[in-house]
């Protein structure tokens, strides 16, 4: 059996660095992995990484999620040179953190741009093929912050929460051709991501004095959060394999045990109103 072709974006560091040498080395040589990343003068932790499966089982592409042009030429290419997208798995993404009413109408549409709407139409390219097929896997990394929200991550929960519905009316639609559509659902991992986000990551922003405080102390949890429980992009990595490889796919997988715990508290409560003191006294305010 021919190996399947894989499209991973978002391949520089991190999850899609590691899935992508993860799914190139497998065992059985399944997998034919398109490493994909906006800029190819960064490719050099992924080509070491590769080593020897370099140009063999995988294949760094440059790619930008967020432009048509982009997408449409790289989709092209592959087409010739490998045939179509088999299987998704739309990593790239960028985070955020900002007071809400602070942050600039135009960094909203840039972490959309980036997080969702690219996403979106990646994703739209690669139905036809996967439905004439009846075959095809869609790997869409969420985040714990698309099914429950935190103070002060509001855009970016905000289009991890959209990427969560995007997928969950998908899912039904494609199960009848046979293509599987799945979310992973990482709480905090060791990678670039935070150092890297927007807002308040980037800027200093001019704040009241309650809000400092406020923001202060939930930004101080969060760090001793990331010190005690964040998993390595490997981990996320190994599920982001599982869920391709499951003959029936669960729509969500949540990367840790705790966050299967917190997956089902957040419905416990219907009204919302548990999860709400719960960030409270997690933030100490």
């Amino acid at each position: 059996m021919a190996p399947q072709v894989v499209l991973v974006t978002g391949c520089s560091s991190g999850i899609g660095l590691e899935t992508a040498v993860l799914l190139a080395n497998d065992e059985e040589q399944r997998f034919k992995v398109f490493a994909t990343m906006r800029n190819l003068a960064k490719k050099g932790a992924l080509e070491k990484a590769a080593g020897a499966k370099l140009d063999k089982t995988l294949f760094i592409r440059e790619l930008d999620v967020t432009k048509k042009e982009s997408r449409e030429t790289f989709l092209k290419n592959l087409k010739k040179e490998a045939g179509d997208v088999e299987i998704l798995i739309n990593n790239a993404g960028t985070g955020h953190t900002g007071v809400p009413e602070k942050v600039p109408e135009e960094e909203v549409r840039s972490i959309f741009e980036v997080n969702v709407f690219s996403l979106i139409s990646l994703t739209q390219a690669v139905i036809p093929a996967m439905k004439a097929k009846k075959s095809g896997r869609i790997v869409m990394l969420s985040s714990m912050a698309g099914l429950s929200g935190w103070a002060f991550g509001d855009i970016y929960c905000a289009s991890k929460f959209a990427v969560e519905g995007f997928s969950e009316c998908l899912a039904p639609y494609l199960s009848q051709f046979n293509v599987g559509v799945s979310l992973i659902e990482p709480g905090p991992v060791h990678t670039n991501f935070v150092a890297n986000a927007g807002g308040l990551g980037q800027k200093k922003q001019t704040l009241d004095v309650p809000t400092e405080k406020l923001l202060k102390a939930q930004l101080d949890s969060t760090e001793k959060l990331y010190a005690a429980v964040a998993q390595t992009p490997s981990d996320i990595a190994a599920v982001i394999k599982k869920a391709v490889l499951a003959e029936k796919p669960q729509l969500r997988y949540q990367t840790a045990e705790a966050l299967v715990q917190q997956a089902a508290f957040k419905y416990t409560d219907p009204t919302g109103d548990s999860l709400v003191q719960a960030q409270i006294q997690f933030n100490g305010w």
